[in-house]
């Protein structure tokens, strides 16, 4: 009986141990379908970002296609577009700080071309350019001014002695200068 009892008891504690299991594999494959469902919906709200953006930027052509007939209205419109991808472009992630070295490889271009087109141009050309550019492909010169470097140890007629008149040894060595300048005078 004893025997039977134990026997009973074992195969309770298997029987237990693959409901467990069960419990277990239903647990990880529930989480996998909430995993693979917020994946889906990740893809598809970035979908539908992307859609909006060629839609807003389709609409944004098409408007400026239509309105390009008057130029101030045209400048008007490229300044506007100018700050609005200037809006859009700050984002926050890992793509900012691609989006900033863009930015800067821009620029660098934008200023070597401005230097190497700078003797092209004219100078009554730059005076009337109202984009800004003249600054970049300006020249910065100066005049040569070579500075006097003086050494100490070389006596010039600029040096300049630095004396303290109540030092003790000054005192004396003017009393000396002093025998001596009476003792030229009284020679001549």
């Amino acid at each position: 009986m004893l025997a039977k009892k134990l026997k009973k008891d074992r195969s309770d504690n298997v029987t237990k141990e693959t409901s467990n299991d069960m419990y277990n594999e239903k647990k990880s494959s529930r989480s996998e379908e909430l995993r693979k469902e917020a994946r889906q919906l990740k893809r598809e709200l970035l979908a539908a970002k992307q859609r909006k953006e060629e839609t807003v930027t389709n609409l944004e052509k098409k408007e400026t296609e239509t309105k390009a007939s008057n130029p101030a209205v045209s400048e008007y419109l490229e300044e506007r577009k100018k700050y609005t991808e200037i809006r859009k472009r700050k984002q926050k992630g890992s793509s900012r700080e691609e989006q900033t070295l863009a930015l800067l490889d821009r620029f660098k271009n934008k200023l070597s071309s401005a230097i190497t087109e700078a003797p092209e141009k004219d100078a009554e050309e730059l005076v009337n350019d109202d984009d800004d550019k003249g600054w970049m492909s300006h020249v910065l010169h100066f005049d040569d001014q070579t500075r006097k470097v003086k050494d100490a140890n070389v006596q010039d007629e600029d040096t300049f002695e630095i004396y303290d008149p109540r030092n003790p040894v000054n005192k004396r060595r003017r009393e000396e200068s002093k025998k001596k300048m009476r003792e030229k005078r009284e020679r001549q």
